[in-house]
């Protein structure tokens, strides 16, 4: 009896093939595009994007094809003649082959899948959202192995020094550099390495750092040489930088370990003396990225304000920098991040610089690309702007656009840094009213001295050379 079932679902198998083919793929396609929206960043890059809107597009289109095609088989197939059979046979395996094959690949590449681990990674400063004693925000010191290793670490001042070492072995290292001194020089060795030192900023107002984006490190199109000149400048003692911020698409597909792997490397010449703060870029979150981000970036074991990797608060005595998840658009502004950020601007004393810093822009020149307006941003700028205003927020710092851009709105100064190193945009075709000047085809970071009531804002090239300078006064 065992044996007429089966050859009777073999037989059933074997006449239906092509169907069952059709609809796998479309279960195929439906798996992967659930997946895909299921991640952080899927639906920016569907709703900016427009060569992505257009691939999910045509997935939804394939689903309802085969499905067709699946269903046309099983009722109709019986009833053709044997020529319009065979071709009908050959259309439906023909179309359904590659979306059993693609999908699967797609998932792995897209998982990072065939990635592998980011590796050996030099040693970085990441500032934290948590203060010290004296006012400054603690240090993590990060970096990676191949291998599951245990370390120690020896670092303080030459009066005083402290040696950390592991608990256990693991791949991902970090330890907390807490208390800090305002004006103070420290060094930290690890295991029986060389020495590395850094300079806390003052507590008194008065602060010096830099703010880039969009290094875009696996692009292709990228000028990584001309970013280890400007990492060089700011990493130079001479040039005096506190701090440095680095506000997103440090990579160009984020589920790439090695592309980290390249970044952290580069970076590192200067954030190994520099502390940094990785902001999250649309790149660097695309499909599972945003993963690598928050265990590389922004290890959750450096301490995380409100169960978030993805947003933060440095207090340095009267300034105070809200770095925020802004990726494509408005569409990683969650109600929860809404009201952290005004928590936060209430929080803040109406005398104190407030420094907001993330990914997207709000006003902007640019023009249209990938069916998308990549200038002044209605919905970032009707979600976020009215509170800039309402709470006196004085800066705002953005990347996204490759250019440089100084603009300002209501009282509020927003500048845009995304040339540290990504493809430049095209010219613009539309410049904003908000505009006080513009700078195409340049690559460049922006260098910010803060003393009193007094901020210098200055737009430097790959050779360090100023291009622009803004001074405005806290009122």
């Amino acid at each position: 009896m065992w044996n007429k079932y089966f050859f009777t679902l073999t037989g059933i198998t074997k006449k239906f093939l092509p169907a069952i083919m059709a609809f796998t793929g479309a279960l195929f396609i439906t798996a992967f595009v659930v997946w895909a929206f299921s991640l952080h960043g899927t639906s920016g890059l569907f709703h900016v994007n427009g060569i992505f809107h257009t691939i999910f597009i045509l997935l939804f289109i394939s689903i309802g094809i085969l499905l067709a095609l699946g269903i046309s088989y099983i009722c109709f197939s019986s009833r053709l003649k044997p020529l319009t059979y065979r071709l009908f046979t050959i259309v439906t395996i023909t179309f359904a082959l590659p979306n059993l094959i693609a999908p699967p690949l797609t998932y792995a590449y897209t998982s990072g899948y065939f990635s592998g681990s980011i590796g050996d990674t030099p040693p970085q400063l990441i500032m934290t959202a948590a203060s010290g004693v004296y006012g400054l925000p603690n240090l993590a010191l990060t970096f990676n192995s191949a291998q599951p290793t245990c370390n120690t670490i020896v670092w303080g001042t030459t009066e005083n020094s402290i040696s950390i070492t592991e608990e256990k072995s693991s791949r991902q290292h970090v330890f907390i550099l807490h208390d800090l001194q305002p004006s103070t020089s420290y060094t930290y060795r690890i295991n029986n390495g060389s020495s590395s030192s850094f300079t806390t900023p003052s507590a008194d107002g008065v602060l010096h750092f830099a703010v880039c984006s969009d290094a875009h490190f696996g692009a292709g199109n990228n000028h990584s040489d001309l970013t280890a000149a400007m990492l060089q400048s700011i990493a130079n003692p001479a040039n005096h930088y506190n701090l440095l911020f680095s506000l997103g698409d440090l990579v160009d597909y984020g589920f790439s370990a090695s592309q980290w792997h390249e970044a952290f490397s580069a970076f590192s010449a200067t954030t190994s003396s520099i502390p940094a703060l990785f902001a999250l870029g649309n790149h660097d979150s695309v499909f599972t990225g945003i993963n690598l981000y928050k265990e590389y970036a922004h290890p959750a074991d450096i301490g995380v304000a409100n169960h978030s990797q993805l947003w933060h608060r440095i207090d340095i005595g009267k300034i105070h920098f809200l770095v925020l998840d802004i990726e494509w658009s408005a569409e990683s502004y969650t109600p929860v991040q809404a009201a952290w950020l005004e928590a936060q601007l209430k929080d803040i004393p109406v005398d104190d610089w407030k420094i907001v810093m993330g990914h997207g822009f709000y006003y902007s020149s640019g023009s249209t690309k990938t069916g998308w307006d990549w200038f002044d941003n209605p919905e970032t700028i009707n979600s976020l702007t009215p509170l800039f205003e309402k709470y006196g927020v004085d800066i705002v710092f953005s990347g996204h656009n490759h250019q440089m851009e100084l603009l300002q709105h209501n009282g509020v100064t927003y500048v845009i840094c995304g040339a540290f190193g990504g493809r430049p945009n095209q010219i613009r075709d539309y410049t904003s009213p908000a505009s006080l000047w513009y700078q195409h085809e340049q690559y460049g970071f922006v260098d910010v001295s803060l003393s009193g009531n007094q901020c210098s804002i200055t737009f430097r090239d790959n050779e360090y050379q100023a291009l622009k300078t803004l001074t405005i006064e806290k009122k």
